[in-house]
């Protein structure tokens, strides 16, 4: 059935945007697979009428802006989705009420938020960096706004960017401690030998930085943007993670 195969993230060429933010750290703590079906568990009337247009990055005034609720964080439990983001995209599965299964093509393609955004900004209490997400033109979920499959392939290509000495360096000595901690354990879970020895080569990655909170709890919003950087209210979302 067109639309409800299960997506394929891998190879898609993709330069994650993302930037040094003024969050401070915490100081706590493939291969092609088979085809499978997905029905999405989304609150019909949130999803199931075309938006008349799409905003540009800055919502219109007082306009509520809602994140898709698969990538909601709801307290107590989350987000729908179950993602360890140490591993690759593809393994994201989404939460029904019988089974985990995985994300389909018509899931990444529908908007991440609503209204529609060209852009929106997460941030997280453990990342240095704040991750820029904007529509992919070259993705097969493409559109002109930021959908599921955006939200969860920028943060999968912006978490596996290597660290550079100069943000190490930037870092107290307990969380380098963490974090490193988190680059062996990372590395470790690699079942190939020569797998593992190319991982471990290429050093500390910006997902080590949430050290063992890898798993993704969804997004909620930061109701006053950033002001600063010039972000509005509805376009910056903070990421929530927790032990798997």
């Amino acid at each position: 059935m067109p639309g409800h195969h299960r997506v394929r993230f891998a190879d898609i060429p993709s330069t994650p945007s993302s930037t040094f933010s003024d969050a401070t750290l915490a100081s706590s703590p493939g291969p092609a697979t088979p085809q499978s079906l997905l029905s999405p568990p989304l609150p019909t009337k949130y999803y199931s009428t075309p938006s008349p247009s799409y905003y540009a990055a800055r919502p219109l005034p007082g306009a509520p802006v809602q994140i898709h609720p698969v990538l909601a964080c709801t307290p107590g439990f989350g987000a729908p989705l179950s993602w360890d983001l140490s591993e690759p995209v593809d393994t994201v599965l989404v939460r029904t009420s019988t089974a985990l299964r995985p994300a389909s093509e018509t899931l990444v393609a529908e908007p991440a938020t609503m209204p529609k955004l060209a852009s929106i900004t997460i941030v997280c209490d453990r990342l240095p960096w704040a991750i820029s997400v904007s529509p992919k033109e070259d993705a097969p979920w493409a559109a002109p706004y930021v959908t599921v499959g955006d939200v969860l392939y920028t943060l999968y290509r912006t978490l596996r960017l290597g660290v550079t000495a100069a943000e190490l360096h930037t870092v107290d000595p307990a969380t380098l401690t963490r974090v490193h901690a988190a680059y062996v354990a990372r590395c470790e879970r690699v079942k190939r030998a020569d797998q593992r020895a190319v991982e471990t080569s290429k050093g500390v990655k910006r997902v080590d930085f949430v050290c063992d909170a890898r798993a993704f709890k969804g997004l909620s919003l930061v109701p006053d943007g950033n002001p600063a950087k010039g972000l509005a209210p509805g376009v910056v979302w903070r990421l929530h993670v927790a032990r798997p």
